[in-house]
C-alpha cells in the first residue's frame, strides 16, 4: 500500500514537472519567434510606376526588397504591394511590366461639345473652350483643336477646343 502511494506521488510530481517544463519551453519558443520575426527592419515601397524595368529593380533592391517581375514590356504598370506601403526588408514585391503607349490628342473635330468634354474628362485631360462665331457649322460643335489630333501630350497639358457658336467669346 505504501509503495502505491509513493508511486502515485512520484507520478504526480513528474506530471507536474513535465507540464511546467512544457509550458516554460513553449514560452521560450514563442519569445524567440517573436524576437526573430519582429527584428526585421521595415521599409516603404518606392513609387516606380512608369519607370523602366531596370530602374525599378535597382530601386527595390537598394532598400532590401526582392522584385519578382511579371509581364512583358519595358515600363512598370504597378507593384503589389503598392507604393507607399510599409513592408519588412527581404519581402518579395511583384512588379507588373507592360508597354505604356503615349497619350495622343483625340480627333474630336465635328463632335458635339458635351461628348468632347465627357471624352476628355474620362482620360483626365485638361481642356479650355473658346467660342468662335461660325454660322456655317452646327452650334456647340468642335470645329478646331490645338494641339492638333494625333499630337502626343502629357497629362498636365491643356487642349484648346474651338467651338462653333452663335455668339463671340464673352
Amino acid at each position: 500500500m505504501k509503495n502505491w502511494k509513493r508511486i502515485i506521488k512520484k507520478l504526480t510530481y513528474n506530471m507536474i514537472m513535465f507540464v511546467l517544463g512544457a509550458i516554460s519551453g513553449g514560452l521560450i519558443l514563442l519569445l524567440f519567434i517573436f524576437i526573430f520575426v519582429n527584428s526585421s527592419a521595415y521599409v516603404t515601397i518606392p513609387e516606380v510606376k512608369g519607370e523602366s524595368k531596370d530602374t525599378a529593380i535597382k530601386a527595390l533592391k537598394e532598400i532590401g526588397l526582392i522584385p519578382l517581375i511579371q509581364g512583358v514590356g519595358n515600363k512598370v504598370l504597378y507593384t503589389e504591394p503598392s507604393a507607399g506601403k510599409r513592408v519588412k526588408k527581404g519581402r518579395h514585391i511583384f512588379v507588373q511590366l507592360g508597354k505604356i503607349e503615349p497619350l495622343k490628342v483625340p480627333d474630336l473635330i465635328g463632335v458635339p461639345l458635351q461628348v468632347a468634354e465627357q471624352f476628355l474628362t474620362s482620360y483626365s485631360l485638361n481642356y479650355k473652350i473658346i467660342k468662335i462665331y461660325n454660322s456655317d457649322e452646327k452650334i456647340e460643335t468642335v470645329i478646331d483643336m490645338d494641339p492638333k489630333p494625333g499630337t502626343i501630350v502629357n497629362k498636365n497639358d491643356t487642349i484648346l477646343l474651338k467651338i462653333a457658336s452663335s455668339e463671340v467669346n464673352k
